[in-house]
Formats: structure tokens, sequence, C-alpha cells
């Protein structure tokens, strides 16, 4: 997510008739250091940002770069390590499997870019279908459609085209995950983009800095409360997004309203944290955590007189974060950073060399 915040405001601050290549892994078949949706920019001065393989692929990409600015034409690379992991130019890749990566011409003006700014902006989802072969005239490599909110924009001037495609968006859209489909037309790639994971962390002490580092650097977005004018401002807290002075008693519902949020709880201040558990296991946030042992969010959760339901319930990690050994505001940062994403992600947390089969979910 971070590297593609970066590519959006760097087309932002693109000149007029200023161009790159958009580099997109778009299928990845066995072994590879990123999935399909990875992405990185070329600017005109092969300057880039992002990254679509560990390393060993982004030299030739940058090569073949070139071409593209000077022909103005997109296409589909494709490297295969199947049989020789050192196959692929000399390069020694290290993976084993094939990896599909499209490169097209980009500037101020692209649709794509154009619409994750918006989406962004009103933190919204949307599903992306983007054609990768064509064998009609009528639809180029690079062509898009977008879906959100049951609205399709961009259509083909081949009505069959247009039905097939807004079809496959309508079916992807409840998957939630990229995927390559083949059509008569062509092939396309399939992916959902959400906005950045918005961090609404409760409380501006000391141990709240390195909880905003960590967020910041892996791209998500920091809202800070506080009710203390003296700890929650944009001097001492400069990487936040949005402070917000205030007691929880008087946020608005709509404060809570973000289904991209998660919640950390760290007042240190039992009377605040029973003003802001039982709203925010009212809210539609992913994930909630808090400081101190479990007796204690017991003890708030029974005081509070409500009753949650198991759904609730589930989201409401307390202790916050994970087992590491967490001894300093840094590691315990960590610590939470780590367990929020296990959460979004859908796993345990647990060691790599224990899992079985792909590291990747399928």
């Amino acid at each position: 997510m971070k590297e593609l915040q970066e590519i959006l405001k760097k087309i932002l601050n693109f000149a007029p008739d200023e161009k790159a290549i958009l580099a997109t892994v778009v299928d990845v078949q066995g072994s590879g250091y990123r999935r399909a949706g990875a992405r990185m920019l070329i600017d005109e001065n092969g300057f880039s940002i992002g990254t679509v393989s560990g390393g060993c692929l982004e030299a030739d990409v940058l090569e073949r770069a070139k071409n593209v600015l000077e022909t103005g034409e997109s296409c589909v690379i494709t490297y295969d390590t199947t049989k020789d992991e050192n196959s692929v130019f000399g390069l020694g890749m290290g993976c084993r499997g094939i990896v599909r990566i499209l490169l097209e011409e980009i500037d101020a003006e692209s649709n794509f870019f154009d619409f994750l700014q918006t989406a962004f902006d009103a933190r919204k989802s949307f599903t992306m279908a983007t054609v990768i072969s064509s064998n009609d005239e009528s639809l180029d490599v690079g062509a898009r459609y977008f879906l959100q909110d049951s609205v399709i924009t961009f259509q083909a001037t081949n009505p069959q085209i247009h039905k097939e495609l807004s079809e496959e968006l309508k079916h992807f859209s409840s998957e939630k995950k990229s995927e390559l489909a083949t059509f008569d037309f062509g092939e396309v790639f399939s992916e959902t983009i959400n906005p950045p994971i918005n961090l609404q962390l409760f409380g501006a002490g000391y141990d709240a800095l390195p909880l905003i580092k960590f967020a910041k650097e892996i791209g998500w977005r920091v809202s800070v409360i506080d009710h203390r004018a003296a700890f929650a401002n944009a001097e001492r807290l400069p990487e936040a997004d949005e402070i917000t002075v205030s007691r929880a008693e008087d946020l608005t519902q709509e404060f809570f309203a973000d289904e991209m949020s998660v919640a950390v709880v760290m007042t240190h201040n039992y009377e605040r944290d029973r003003e802001i558990l039982p709203r925010l296991l009212r809210s539609k946030y992913l994930y909630i955590g808090a400081l101190g042992p479990k007796t204690r969010t017991e003890k708030i959760l029974n005081e509070s007189g409500e009753t949650f339901s198991n759904e609730q319930l589930a989201k409401l990690h307390a202790p916050i974060g994970l087992d590491i050994g967490a001894n300093s505001p840094e590691a315990i940062a960590l610590s939470i950073i780590a367990e929020i994403n296990a959460v979004l992600s859908n796993r345990n947390g647990g060691f790599l060399r224990e899992r079985e089969g792909s590291i990747y979910e399928r």
C-alpha cells in the first residue's frame, strides 16, 4: 500500500507533459518475492518507486521501460525460472516461478490515478479490471474498468466486451482477491484496491510516538485522539494525519463508521478506557486493541452494563500485541503493528518456518 501511495504522490506532482512507466505484477505462478498487484513507477530519468521483485528483475524492467516510453505501446513481459533458477538474464533470481509484468505509459491524466485519488479521498474501496492482452482492435492493453458502489466506469466500444467485463467485475468484487481471467478477446487482471488502513490511536503519550512511526512506515493513515491539547498537537505528533483534541464521549457516531479503521487504546487511564471501549465495540472497526491486563478489560466491559456479541468481542485484543517479549515502547509498538497486520491478513502471527505450504494466501 505504501508504494502505491508514493507512486500516486509522484504522479500528482507531474508536469503537464511528463510521462512515466507503470510496471504492475499481474500474474505469479510458483515462487516469487512479490505477488500480483505489486507496482513500480519508472520516470523518464530512470528514477523508480516501488518494486516488482526482491531486486532481481528491476534492472531488466528499467531497460524495457525505455522502449515503452519510446513507443508508447503497453506490453506484458514474462520471466520464467521454473527450469533454471539462474536462467533470467544471468540475474540469479533465486525463485522458481513465472512472473508476468504489465508495462504501460502513464501521465498525470491517467484514469487509474484519477480514480485512485478520488477513492482514497472518499475512503472507499473499488474493484478494477485491467486488460493485459487483447485480440480486439477496440480494446487496448492497459484499458481499465472500475466498479465502485455498483457503478461501472470506462466502457469499451465493443458492446459484448463491455458486457463480459462488467459481469467479471461484479462477480469478482464479491471475491475480494486478485485474479487473472481469460476471455475470447484476451486476458484481464482484476483486483480490489482498498484505501489505506486508518489507525485510530486513543492516547498521545510517549509510547504513542513509535506506534505512529511504525504505522506510517507501512503506509497506514494515523489519527490520534486525546483530550489533552498539550499532548495532542502537530508539533509533538508531526507524522499524524489527523489530531483530534476531544474526550471519547464527545466524539460523533460518524467518527466510528470507517470500515477500514483499526483502533488502539493506550490512554493509561481507566476512566477514559471505560468511555472508549464500549463505543469501539459497537463500531465498524476491523480490530480493537487495548493496553493492560485481560482482567482490567474484562472489568471495564462488565461495568459498562452492555451485552456484546461474539462477533464484536472477537475484534477485541487485550492485552494488545504479539507475544515477542516486548519491554520497551518501541518493541511494544512493533508487537502491536505486527498483531494488527496479522489479524487483517487472517494470520495467527506464528513462525513462518512452521507454516505448511505457501507463505502467501491463495
